[in-house]
């Protein structure tokens, strides 16, 4: 039986933790309280007022535009980044 008392695992050679990852995820906590926030009452009680926008009520095009801008800063986060550049430019001359 090997002792393994004394080792210590890495997740890569030369001791690093996966940053992105870590930081991916932090992001989209923020991204979730941020969007909590601008769709909850004091944001939406400001929205509220009979005025139109090109045609459509305040409220309404508050709601679409935050929530579309979420899901565009959503993208941006999880927008895959390669790992190797070297490697997608060989890709990319196939």
């Amino acid at each position: 039986m090997m002792d393994t008392k004394g080792t210590v695992t890495r997740p890569h050679g030369e001791g690093r933790s996966v940053p992105g990852v870590k930081r991916r995820g932090e992001r989209l906590i923020g991204l979730l309280i941020a969007g909590a926030v601008l769709l909850n009452f004091p944001f939406l009680s400001v929205f509220s007022a009979y005025k139109l926008i090109f045609g459509f009520p305040v409220l309404y095009v508050y709601l679409f535009s935050v929530w579309g801008l979420i899901i565009g800063v959503k993208a941006l986060i999880l927008r895959r980044r390669p790992a190797d550049p070297a490697a997608d430019k060989t890709e990319a001359k196939k």
